[in-house]
């Protein structure tokens, strides 16, 4: 998750505690998390619900892992 979030974000927590990184303020935008998603259904082979599709899902990077976690075990 770390190496597909890197790959849309200018930068990476400054204390390395990529858990409670808060993602907007690491550049996450409407336009990049709509690039994410695309990101992580075609690195992970799932899709996400529309009812994911929320701020709360994108808050920080510990929500989006849980949430990616969990779809992967469900596929």
């Amino acid at each position: 998750m770390v190496e597909v979030l890197g790959r849309h974000l200018r930068r990476g927590p400054q204390d390395g505690d990529w858990a409670g990184a808060v993602l907007s303020d690491l550049g996450l935008d409407s336009m990049t998390a709509i690039e994410l998603v695309v990101d992580i259904e075609e690195t992970f082979d799932v899709e996400f619900p529309e009812e994911l599709l929320v701020r709360e899902t994108f808050a920080t990077f510990g929500a989006l892992a849980g949430v990616v976690r969990s779809m992967v075990s469900e596929s």
